[in-house]
């Protein structure tokens, strides 16, 4: 079964994913424990307005995690174990569901958190690339003027996004590469400064992150 890395706003799980229709019935039926971090159910490939999950099967209590197509937490469910509740969760109207994850109870995740899966076809020399300096100490372009740098972490993320959404050409996936540009701006504006002491002078930076 496939393993991946996924996140959580700041929280990262190394999850099992499912995704053919024998292993979602089975999903954590009958185990004694979690697989790694969870199970990711995904739906990507066929995005759900309606979900049900049941939890009489289980050995140990749940966080049921829905996600949608704006890869965020839309519900977050308590299973129970050997319980005969049906667990339902219903998109917005605008919306689908692509993934559920199911992780340990009391989980922390909340509905609103933001949903990532780790992308391998990110080079880290695409990264690096928006470095002023390199790591060899050559000068990667010339700064001009009131050019705006983003951190390593948020120019990674931002790479992702735009992957996603040429990959797609799906609204909410450019609506999403959108949005977090805009919250990154947002951060940079209001954040305080912070300082380092550099060989001659004092230099102001601003971390971005």
């Amino acid at each position: 079964m496939k393993e991946l890395t996924i996140q959580m706003e700041d929280k990262t799980y190394n999850v099992q994913v499912v995704e053919s229709e024998d292993e979602k019935v089975q999903g954590l039926s009958n185990t004694e424990e979690l697989p790694l971090d969870g199970m990711l159910f995904d739906y990507s490939s066929d995005p759900q307005s309606e979900l049900t999950f049941n939890t009489i099967d289980m050995n140990y209590p749940i966080d049921i995690i829905f996600i949608n197509s704006n890869y965020e937490v839309t519900a977050v469910e308590l299973g129970e174990p050997k319980s005969d509740e049906i667990i339902e969760c219903i998109a917005d109207e605008d919306e689908s569901i692509i993934y559920v994850l199911e992780t340990n109870a009391n989980s922390g995740i909340k509905v609103g958190d933001e949903f990532e899966i780790e992308d391998e076809d990110v080079d880290e020399e695409e990264v690096s690339k928006m470095y002023i300096i390199g790591s060899d100490g050559n000068p990667q372009f010339e700064l001009i003027g009131g050019e705006r740098i983003f951190s390593r972490i948020h120019t990674r993320k931002l790479i992702k996004l735009a992957k996603r959404a040429n990959k797609s050409k799906k609204d909410s996936d450019y609506k999403k590469l959108g949005k977090t540009l805009f919250n990154i701006i947002e951060i940079q504006n209001t954040q305080e400064p912070e300082y380092v002491d550099g060989p001659e002078k004092d230099v102001e930076i601003k971390k971005g992150e």
